[in-house]
């Protein structure tokens, strides 16, 4: 894929799902619809995006995260907007509505633009043009936006590039490593998956058996739901990090009981096997099924059977100890992000791992009957509702099977992508929220496969008189057309989310505060014209030009939404928790 083939629209729609949480295959099918209305003016530009459906707990606080949580991911949802004459800009909306079909149903197996597997081949001058593009970010907005963290490609399964960038630990200087340890977050389910599949393997579960079988304990609702539910995440159990219970502390340990009961008396989000929601509640289950039925906690069942297997020795439920998670305040400087203790995630995320070992991981599951069977292997990376295997994301990129998976907790992400036809697999590990690992990721596996790719570009801010910032300060709400266009695909508590924003002035600068997510600091690209130093590049524009201002647009490319200013009301804005720690599940732009 060459650089002009790369629509905005793709990029920011694969970096731009780090903003909130999209419904399951959102993205995909906002970019398939648009497609659709473009086929007849122009050729369609190759797919670019992971899965939007990664969002909610493969992202578990994915850093990085667009402008003040949930608002950000507003511009993601929305389409291509009215001319400039309209006073107060309008919406069209090429969203389809959410349907149980998988999303492979809506776009192209392939690519033909593309060639297939077999003609891919890993340049030779690969780390050079890794670290160009890596050196890029930071570039304009100052070294706290530079990527810490590591970078790897594979081939086979071997290490073709491997190299550390940045500090792991600001506190002494010392730099990344491939054996630098990071938590992984939701990368833990490619791993608990295997676990439970192992047990398959040898007669001890039954995938299509309710879950009562197996923890006979867990409430009725659990008759009606399979191994199988929540391997797939088609269970319909609400995600318990997506929980106000879960909103706060957790720093030390938290007994397995607790754990549960922030999600067990829950009613189900969609009948079993009907719908696709990912949902940390169904892995920490698996979890403890895996206890249940082997008769030993799941960190040494993982250990002595997964880990181990693949010779992975610095890898296991824990916390890291020589990288230290790092989160932006509100004046763009990066601090320790808050830790929760890792019992608080389990089976669903509570993992730290090695660039060195995630080379091993990948190796592992390249070698049928190292880790799990043939058969279980196949599994894994076989679709079974909305672009989901049975503990891996899939879709099709450069005519073949990408399997991936994002995840981060607390300053830390991380994304893997395995190409299963040619070998290539590329991932990233990150202590910062500086850089999306998810975009970082994709980019480099085209770089791999011998595309230019250039770092995502960065503004270059100019200042505003305190007279000219005070006229957008106010409080802003969804228009009534917005808000139709996006219930046609967001639910109830997305739309809650976005409902409105303040726009404040502190110390002469100028911040959007959304409820329940921390401020984000609005720089300035010219009059009525700003933008957010986050992955997506996301931007906000004030009009009408020249007269009062009325409303806001935000905007990634050409995906936008509108807030109208309330005319007469004062921003509303009360002190905001700072929900990095708080929340995880909700990214707060961004793996």
């Amino acid at each position: 894929m060459h650089d002009e083939t790369r629509s905005d629209l793709e990029r920011r729609a694969f970096a731009a799902f780090t903003a909130a949480e999209p419904p399951p295959g959102f993205a995909d099918r906002v970019l398939a619809a648009q497609r659709a209305s473009e086929r007849a003016d122009a050729p369609a530009a190759p797919t670019r995006l992971f899965a939007a459906g990664a969002a909610r707990i493969a992202g578990l606080a994915l850093a990085a995260a667009a402008v003040a949580g949930a608002a950000l991911a507003a511009s993601h949802y929305m389409s291509r907007g009215a001319g400039p004459e309209a006073p107060v800009p309008t919406v069209t909306s090429a969203v389809a509505p959410r349907t149980d079909a998988p999303v492979d149903a809506a776009l192209p197996a392939t690519r033909p633009d593309e060639p297939g597997p077999a003609a891919a081949a890993i340049p030779s001058d690969l780390d050079v043009r890794i670290d160009r593009y890596v050196a890029g970010f930071g570039a304009r907005y100052g070294d706290a936006f530079k990527f810490h963290g590591v970078v790897g490609v594979l081939k086979d399964g071997e290490p073709v590039f491997v190299r550390g960038y940045g500090v792991a630990d600001p506190g002494t200087g010392a730099a990344v490593t491939e054996d630098s340890r990071f938590k992984i977050g939701s990368l833990t389910q490619t791993f608990t998956a295997v676990a439970v599949l192992q047990l398959r393997d040898r007669g001890l579960v039954d995938l299509d058996a309710p879950v009562r079988k197996y923890l006979p304990d867990y409430p009725a609702i659990g008759q009606r739901i399979t191994v199988r539910h929540l391997l797939s995440h088609t269970s319909g159990i609400p995600s318990y990090t997506d929980a106000h219970v879960f909103a706060v502390g957790h720093e030390g340990p938290v007994p397995p009981a607790r754990v549960r009961a922030m999600f067990q008396d829950l009613p189900l989000e969609f009948a079993p096997g009907t719908d696709f929601d990912l949902s940390n509640s169904g892995y920490f289950l698996l979890g403890e099924l895996v206890e249940a039925v082997s008769g030993e906690p799941f960190a040494d069942y993982l250990a002595e059977n997964v880990l181990a297997p693949a010779g992975m020795k610095r890898s296991g439920l824990g916390r890291p100890v020589d990288t230290v998670g790092q989160e932006f305040d509100e004046d763009e400087v990066l601090v320790p992000a808050g830790q929760r203790h890792p019992s608080a995630y389990g089976a669903a995320a509570a993992m730290v791992s090695t660039a060195a070992d995630l080379a091993r991981w990948d190796r592992a599951l390249r070698t049928p009957g190292l880790v799990l069977s043939p058969k279980g292997l196949a599994e894994m990376t076989t679709v079974v509702r909305e672009e989901y295997g049975l503990g891996w994301f899939l879709r099709q990129d450069r005519g073949q099977t990408m399997a991936f998976y994002p995840g981060g907790v607390e300053g830390y992400n991380a994304t893997i992508a395995r190409y299963l036809e040619d070998g290539v697999t590329v991932f990233a590990l990150a202590n910062t929220e500086a850089v999306d690992t998810r975009a970082l990721v994709y980019d480099i596996a085209q770089i791999a496969h011998g595309d230019e790719v250039p770092p995502p570009a960065e503004h270059v801010e100019i200042p505003l008189a305190p007279a000219q910032l005070a006229r957008y300060v106010g409080h802003y709400v969804l228009t009534e057309q917005t808000r139709r266009e996006l219930g046609k695909a967001v639910g109830a508590d997305e739309l809650a989310a976005l409902e409105s924003v303040d726009i404040v002035d502190n110390r002469g600068r100028l911040f959007m505060h959304v409820p329940e997510h921390a401020d984000k600091w609005m720089h300035a690209l010219g009059e009525d014209r700003f933008f957010f130093k986050d992955p997506g590049g996301t931007t906000a524009e004030f009009g009408p030009p020249g007269a009062p201002v009325a409303h806001l647009t935000l905007s990634q490319g050409d995906l936008r939404f509108v807030l109208r200013r309330e005319a007469g009301r004062a921003s509303s804005k009360s002190p905001a928790p700072d929900v990095r720690l708080e929340n995880p599940s909700r990214p707060r732009p961004a793996p």
